[in-house]
């Protein structure tokens, strides 16, 4: 399993919803997650970061009988937009019931991007706010398919799969990005590069390269927390192609983590502001005035 959630378990501080976005294994990861949730053996799980894989709670979970792991059945036929709300409240309905076997309940949600909008609006709360003994895990081909409020209420994990857009401009947003990372940057030469950009005139190009900017600092916090490690125990999503650990160094030395976390929600804003179609280079702007690096 990925260390990430390995030490998450291990601390007993697990999110109450992730995303498992990819085309292969997002499942049977999802259900590996499952199952540690519900394992039995806390001891073990402190120590492991996994289920312990021999307890009653485990060996249910492996035959797939486990009544509290929960994968709602579709109603449709499958496909897109086959998942409708009325499924989503049967799942609301029934979210406050106590768990059958121990102290967790897990719903795992295949192929979220089958959901509709109002479906997905509708579980909204339920993502941001779950009874403290219910966990979500939602697998998901390409978490751009899902809405960016239910993105931004949950973990998201890529499996085996480039998480970011196209090759043809990955080297012109690393470019803004290592600038905008790096501390004493002209913030007015930073904006006139952007301007210059291919992907400014389209909202989905910025949309992704603040998503790009996110897992940047998603690493970044994660080299910080795990700094004493060697690098390759960390699941880079930014930046997994780099091989010399001082380069991401530099920037754990720029950022405290509650620059990190103040910086991300940050951007969460100015992304969630695009929806409602405000003006992308005033977006732009914005955003650049209200760094601190």
């Amino acid at each position: 399993m990925n260390e990430i959630i390995k030490d998450m378990v291990k601390s007993g501080k697990i999110p109450g919803a992730f995303i498992f976005e990819g085309e292969s294994a997002v499942y049977s990861l999802a259900r590996n997650l499952a199952k540690t949730i519900v394992c039995g053996n806390i001891k073990y799980k402190e120590e492991n970061g996994e289920a312990c894989g021999v307890c009653v709670s485990c060996v249910k979970a492996a035959r797939g009988v486990h009544p509290d792991i929960i994968t709602p059945e579709n109603p449709g036929e499958g496909g897109a937009l086959s998942f409708h709300i009325d499924r989503v409240r049967d799942i609301i309905s029934e979210l406050y019931l106590s768990p059958n076997d121990g102290g967790a309940k897990v719903y795992i949600i295949k192929d979220m991007h089958n959901m509709t909008p109002q479906a997905q609006n509708a579980l909204l709360k339920s993502l941001e706010e779950p009874p403290p003994f219910v966990f979500f895990i939602m697998t998901v081909s390409d978490a751009a398919l899902i809405l960016e409020t239910v993105r931004s209420r949950a973990v998201k994990f890529t499996v085996g799969i480039n998480n970011n857009t196209g090759d043809n401009i990955l080297p012109e947003y690393d470019d803004l990005i290592r600038d905008i990372l790096t501390a004493g940057t002209d913030k007015s030469g930073i904006y006139q590069k952007i301007l210059s950009s291919s992907f400014v005139s389209d909202k989905s190009g910025v949309l992704n390269f603040y998503s790009r900017m996110e897992n940047a600092l998603r690493d970044i916090l994660a080299a910080k927390i795990f700094v004493n490690r060697p690098d390759s125990e960390i699941d880079f999503l930014y930046f997994d192609k780099i091989k010399d650990y001082e380069v991401i160094r530099k920037f754990i030395n720029i950022y405290s983590a509650k620059k990190i976390i103040l910086t991300s929600k940050k951007i969460h804003k100015y992304k969630s502001d695009l929806d409602y179609n405000i003006n992308i280079k005033l977006n732009l702007n914005s955003f650049l005035s209200g760094l601190s690096v």
